[in-house]
């Protein structure tokens, strides 16, 4: 595998890194007033605040986000190798870099974080079925 599709694949995993953060979010806001039961998955939830948490500390610690290093190095190898990047790096690096600025992605991780740790106690994860029909039920009464 040439090292500008290793970079491109790490170029992807970022961004599917970002969706996941940005959707698992929205999803867990959604599902919380349509009933969804998957966003009281504690797995999902333990993972999803440890993603946005792993962006924080990379904030707070002033740590370069290590898939932008390892994507950085991997095209630099590549640009020695080739003359011209594909198309597909192309767009990754357009999605990724071009379209939202940091300072709006700083903001919005924060604001996730801080969010999200609400939420584990205003919608806390079930760890059983019991737990999940008790605090849905729970959640009906009070909007009723």
């Amino acid at each position: 595998m040439s090292m500008e599709a290793l970079a491109n694949l790490v170029a992807a995993l970022h961004l599917a890194y970002f969706l996941f953060v940005a959707g698992g979010f929205t999803g867990i806001l959604v599902g919380a007033r349509k009933g969804w039961t998957w966003i009281y998955n504690p797995w999902f939830r333990i993972a999803h605040l440890f993603a946005v948490l792993i962006i924080l500390a990379e904030d707070v610690f002033r740590f370069p986000c290590a898939l932008n290093v390892l994507e950085s190095t991997l095209r630099a190898a590549a640009a020695n190798a080739t003359a011209e990047p594909s198309a597909v790096s192309g767009m990754l690096d357009l999605f990724l870099r071009h379209t939202i600025p940091g300072w709006f992605l700083d903001a919005m991780y924060w604001t996730f974080g801080v969010e999200l740790l609400l939420l584990v106690f205003l919608l806390p994860p079930a760890f059983s079925q019991e737990q999940l029909l008790f605090d849905r039920l729970k959640r009906f009464v009070k909007f009723a």
